[in-house]
């Protein structure tokens, strides 16, 4: 099954409502937000999203991962933070642990913008610049959102990046016979992602939904631990996994392996395609009998996004995300595509203050 466009542009779930804008950024750069939100990050695109909104931004607030321990992405981080400050009037940054720390995280992200929400007495609009944000704090900010009514409406900028793929092959290489990948270092280690736990918490049977990144070895054994019934592949149509000839052997091998699960089905769905996705996610959980629906978010920000969304609408899906021990500093620059998402609450009036 494969999507390579995207051509739906609106899609309502439970109490949201989503659309989604290919390189159109116009509902960014007129609507009044009480918050806006970036992350401090090493990668060259960092900045990419704003720039191409191109708007003068009353407030900025940047989650900063402690990376102290590492200089060079330090100083990165502390170059993009002047970067990011041409575009706001007022910038700040919110000091957090290291982003593997994610229970200690948790708590301040919370009362961050539980403040927030009490001084402006009512739900936030809120636009947020995903780029670099892990996987695990963008859903957070999901569940903490639409799940204890932060906010009326949450927007998403995402600059695409050109990935190295030389440089991660040759990673691939070299990362063979240690517990390393292209981007983090150590043994994955499951996080369940707060709000977006399964009402059974003992499954008898559980299906798996995977969003699917280029790391297809680590992720192998990382579903197998699982042990689904049922198997579902969300792969990116832009990625190379749709030619593996061009995947190191060992990949290669991986995805075999992967495809050759009992009772798998894939579907390629366009990095872009978040209603897409949000919609074959509905859907698998739909078709399953099985207590609990385990979504792993391992691919792009983007499937990530629309597996919180879904996750809102569906009580056995679960959602995990991955933790490494480390993440690496893979510089990522921008290919110049910015996208935007917008996800409302429909029941909600201030989403739709001007």
């Amino acid at each position: 099954m494969g999507c390579g466009s995207v051509s739906e542009q609106a899609f309502a779930s439970a109490n949201v409502l989503l659309r989604q804008s290919s390189n159109d950024l116009g509902p960014f750069r007129s609507r009044e937000y009480d918050l806006v939100l970036s992350t401090l990050s090493w990668e060259k695109r960092g900045p990419a999203a704003f720039e191409a909104l191109g708007r003068e931004i009353g407030e900025l607030s940047l989650l900063r991962f402690n990376s102290s321990a590492n200089r060079p992405a330090n100083e990165r981080k502390d170059e993009q933070l002047k970067l990011l400050a041409k575009f706001s009037r007022s910038c700040s940054a919110i000091e957090l642990d290291s982003s593997t720390s994610f229970s200690a995280n948790v708590q301040k992200i919370d009362d961050f913008l539980q403040a927030k929400v009490v001084a402006k007495k009512r739900p936030l609009r809120v636009l947020c610049d995903i780029t670099c944000i892990p996987k695990s704090y963008l859903l957070l900010l999901i569940g903490l959102g639409f799940r204890k009514n932060y906010f009326a409406r949450l927007d998403c900028l995402y600059a695409e990046g050109k990935y190295p793929l030389g440089k991660q092959h040759e990673a691939s290489a070299s990362l063979a016979n240690s517990t390393g990948s292209i981007t983090s270092e150590g043994v994955w280690e499951s996080l369940p992602v707060p709000f977006f736990e399964s009402e059974s918490t003992i499954p008898n049977h559980r299906d798996v939904l995977v969003t699917l990144g280029g790391e297809v070895g680590l992720t192998l054994p990382f579903i197998e631990k699982y042990e689904p019934r049922r198997l579902g592949l969300v792969m990116i149509s832009e990625s190379e996994v749709q030619t593996p000839e061009k995947l190191p052997k060992s990949e290669q091998y991986a995805l075999s392996e992967l495809q050759g699960e009992p009772n798998v089905e894939r579907v390629n769905l366009s990095l872009s395609d978040v209603i897409g996705t949000v919609r074959y996610s509905i859907d698998f959980c739909k078709q399953s009998s099985a207590d609990t629906i385990t979504a792993l978010a391992i691919g792009s920000k983007t499937h990530a996004l629309a597996l919180g969304i879904a996750a809102l609408s569906q009580p056995r899906m679960e959602i995990i995300c991955r933790i490494p021990t480390r993440y690496t500093t893979l510089d990522v620059e921008a290919n110049g595509n910015v996208i935007g998402f917008e996800i409302e609450d429909r029941f909600e009036p201030s989403a739709y203050l001007s």
